[in-house]
Order: C-alpha cells, then structure tokens, then sequence
C-alpha cells in the first residue's frame, strides 16, 4: 500500500499464511476420505462362499476359518437370566438330579425328563425355574411310558413323546393332559411325528451282511417312503479290537429345525445332511477341521473307569470331528467339536448360518454325555444348557443370546 511498506509485507504474509492454512485442511480432509473409503471397502468386503454342485444336490464346502458374510453378526455375549441348581433338596426328592434331556415351550415353560425312575417321568417347571406339576408315569397304559428316547414341542406347545418301550407317540398339552397317543407296529423302529403328517424313524436293518441303523421316512401309515441315512452299528471289530474307549457309540444323530431334518453320521466325517420333511436332500454341509488327538491323560482316566468291568478296550489317536449339535428356531447350527477352548471345561463350538455357512466359532462351557449328547437348545435368542460342577452336581442356565 502506497505509504505503509510494512502494512503490505503484512498483508502478503497473512494472505501466505491463509493459503497455507486452506492447504493443510485440504490435505486432511483428503487424508480422512481415503481412510474413511478405506474402512467402508473393508466392512463392506466379504468372502466368496465355495459351493459345488454333487448329484445334482448343492455342496457348501467351509474351511478352518469362519467365512466373512456382510452384515452377518458372528459373535455373541451371555446375560444370565435363570439357573436351576439340580443339586437342590427338592429336585433330588423328586429324582431327576441326573436328568439332561429337556425342551421349552413358547411360554418358556421347561419339560425335564428322565426315563431311569418310577413314577412321573416328566416334570415342569415355569420361567422362572419354580416347579408346577408332574406327569408321564412309567407305565404301559394310556399315557404311561417306558422310555423316552425323542421329543419336541409342537405349534400348539403340545409336547410329543416318542416311548420306545412301549413303542408309541404321545401328545401331552401344556397342563400334562394327554392329547393322544399312537402305537407303531413291531417293525418300525422309534419314531417321531413330522408338522406334514410324515414320520421320522431310526430302525435296524440288514445291509451288505451288517447290521446298520437306519434313518428313514415314513408316511402317516408308517409305510416307509424314503431312507435318509444309515449307519454301521459296529464300524470296528469289537471282537478283534475290544470296545472302543472314546466315542464308545458310534454317531449317528438327527435334529430338526426350519421344516428341516439334519443328519450326521460317523462314516462321513464333518459333514450335515439337510433333507426336507419329505425326505429330499436339499444340502450338504462340509467343513475342513484339525484332527484332535485323544490324550495320553484321558486315556489313563478312561482306564482306570472301564478296568472295573474287566473288557478289552482300544483307543483311536484322534477324536471324532463331530460331538454332536443343535440347532436354533431361525435354523443356524451349533456344532460342538473336541478342540479345548479358552478356558477350563469348554470346547470349541462351530456355528453355521440356515444356508450353511460356516460363520463364527465359541467357546463354551456345554455339560454333553457319553462323547456324543451335547444337553443343549437355542431358542428366541436364549441358550438354555446344562453344566456340570467339578463335584458332579448338575446345574442348568438360560442366558439372553446378544448377537453383534
């Protein structure tokens, strides 16, 4: 400016400064935008699932790792809402202190059963664990059991029994009144109702010169449809090899869930069958896994228990990749395997979503029988489970299920 030399090396500075400063913000907000798509892409980016096409049945094939699905939540925190402490006064007068099997009602209502008892054979408790009523008593009349080995809960929260003793199904409401009951003939194995009126059997049949458990559909009449799977009931020679030490009964489980039956089977390793009620394969689920071998310490446990009973027992180097499984009522599956987990007494679980993905592993503290029955149901977003305390005492939980 003409006259003030000194106020216009001001005014350039100032200017200078200005542009400087309008720079650097450009910068930084570049800096943010890339960061900001950086983290967007990689939100947004998921795995390509592997699926093949065998016999015309679509194959999804899952690795070690979990695969990444965009907005598929894969982990979940534990809010307890109940414990029942079966080692109470009350529940060992009524003698189900060693019961594992249960179901629950869209009420919350839990049926526990235990079949290695007389009198009642099922008992009720409410939502909030208090004890309302008894019935099922052990019995071959109308309504009386011999021994429970399926049940569920239908739409109308009727409980279904399937009695192999007595060889029938029986439908009890809510109250414990028995609704109705139908016998099976001799030659149908136990059996469980299907909601399209078709039936579910596990029997023994002949095959090849062996003798193998069966899957099968069976119509209203219990005329077989169809065989979903089978099972060699002896996969080793006992009489050459003595009994097996570890998984002592050979798998072979069913479950259904979403209009869905969901086998696995010892012979085919880590792999789910999912047929439809009418016994059509609709899915095969397989996963890589890492064999898990059987320790030098629960092989000396596990002899020291059978020495007792004087038989000649082997053991396997590994575990089966299956213990066994359940589902939930949206129809993703819970898989429990023999790896360690994080802390003492849990195991691994791998969790499948209802197309059979494989989507998140847990770690978790689930009581399971024999190698082979995990005592377990995920329903509305509530794990209902039994554990086991170090003294043997049996307790069992409900927690709220937050997925994130």
């Amino acid at each position: 400016m003409p006259g003030f030399p000194g106020l216009k090396k001001r005014s350039e500075r100032v200017r200078i400064s200005i542009r400087g400063e309008m720079n650097n913000k450009t910068k930084l907000i570049s800096v943010f935008l890339s960061v900001f798509i950086m983290l967007v892409s990689c939100g947004l980016k998921q795995d390509k699932v592997e699926r093949k096409i065998e016999d015309g049945v679509e194959v999804v094939l899952n690795h070690i790792e979990p695969y990444k699905i965009r907005g598929e939540s894969t982990n979940f925190t534990l809010e307890k809402e109940l414990f029942i402490d079966f080692a109470r006064d009350d529940i060992g007068e009524m003698g189900i202190a060693n019961a594992t099997d249960f179901e629950v009602d869209s009420k919350g209502n839990i049926y526990f059963f235990y079949s290695n008892k007389d009198g009642d054979m099922i008992f009720k408790f409410d939502g909030h664990g208090n004890f309302v009523t008894s019935f099922g008593p052990k019995g071959q009349g109308p309504g009386e059991m011999q021994f429970i080995i399926w049940s569920g809960i239908d739409s109308q929260d009727n409980l279904i029994i399937s009695d192999n003793g007595n060889r029938k199904v029986l439908f009890f409401n809510p109250d414990g009144d028995l609704v109705k009951e139908t016998r099976f003939p001799p030659n149908v194995g136990s059996i469980f109702p299907l909601d399209n009126g078709n039936y579910i059997s596990l029997s023994n049949k002949s095959i090849d010169d062996k003798v193998h458990w069966v899957f099968s559909i069976s119509d209203s009449k219990f005329e077989e449809i169809k065989v979903l799977d089978t099972q060699d009931t002896e996969p080793y020679d006992i009489d050459a090899q003595g009994v097996r030490g570890v998984n002592m009964v050979p798998l072979f489980k069913r479950k259904i869930s979403k209009n869905y039956i969901y086998v696995i089977s010892e012979d085919r390793g880590y792999e789910i069958l999912r047929y439809d009620l009418e016994g059509n394969l609709a899915q095969r689920i397989r996963k890589e896994y890492e064999p898990v071998e059987v320790s030098d310490k629960v092989k000396q446990e596990r002899k020291e228990r059978y020495d007792q009973y004087g038989l000649k027992f082997w053991y396997p180097k590994y575990w089966l990749p299956i213990c066994d499984f359940f589902l939930d009522d949206k129809g993703q599956i819970y898989v429990m395997t023999f790896e360690k987990g994080e802390n003492p007494r849990e195991f691994m679980y791998d969790i499948f979503n209802p197309q059979g993905i494989y989507i998140a592993r847990k770690s978790l503290d689930i009581y399971f029988e024999g190698d082979r029955s995990v005592c377990a149901k995920s329903i509305r977003n509530r794990l209902y489970f039994f554990q086991e305390d170090k003294d043997g005492f049996r307790k069992f939980y409900v927690y709220k299920m937050r997925w994130k």
